[in-house]
């Protein structure tokens, strides 16, 4: 019997274990306002594309997608170009609340105000970004989320 865990089934047994009574998971308040759209719609959300494959640069330059499952983000590593208005699209595809945080966890003098995004289960939330050069960390600041695994790397050239 193969008693190893791919990445999924520990996702959902962290999920199962968020569900469970008695546990209450609170998110930090965000801190500044954001371009969020207010709820997703089956026709409003964005389908998987070129520009959200892990490496890939958005081929206009406008959009990147970036899913959050319970506990990783998808791709983890994007690209986009610098000093171009490129909106991030944030689907959450697991069960529990998510974030994306940018901010000055892991990225000393941010160049741009920070993004926080609290991301509810099956929403889709939206974020403009208009970049300088340079690589940001960007992570889910949902209580053990970020130890667990979910962060990732923006790189902008």
């Amino acid at each position: 019997m193969d008693r190893t865990l791919d990445r999924r089934a520990v996702a959902a047994m962290v999920g199962a274990l968020v569900a469970v009574p008695g546990i209450a998971l609170v998110a930090a308040p965000a801190g500044i306002a954001q371009e969020a759209s207010p709820e997703a719609s089956p026709e409003g959300s964005p389908q998987a594309s070129p520009e959200a494959s892990p490496g890939a640069s958005p081929v206009a330059g406008e959009q990147v997608e970036i899913v959050s499952y319970d506990i990783y983000f998808e791709p983890k590593e994007v690209t986009i170009p610098a000093d171009t208005d490129v909106t991030i699209v944030l689907p959450n595809e697991g069960v529990t609340l998510h974030n994306f945080s940018i901010d000055d966890n892991k990225n000393e003098d941010l160049p741009f105000e920070p993004i926080d995004i609290d991301i509810d289960p099956g929403a889709t939330e939206q974020v403009a970004i208009n970049a300088p050069a340079g690589e940001y960390y960007f992570y889910c600041n949902v209580p053990g989320h970020e130890a667990a695994g979910m962060w990732g790397t923006l790189t902008v050239e």
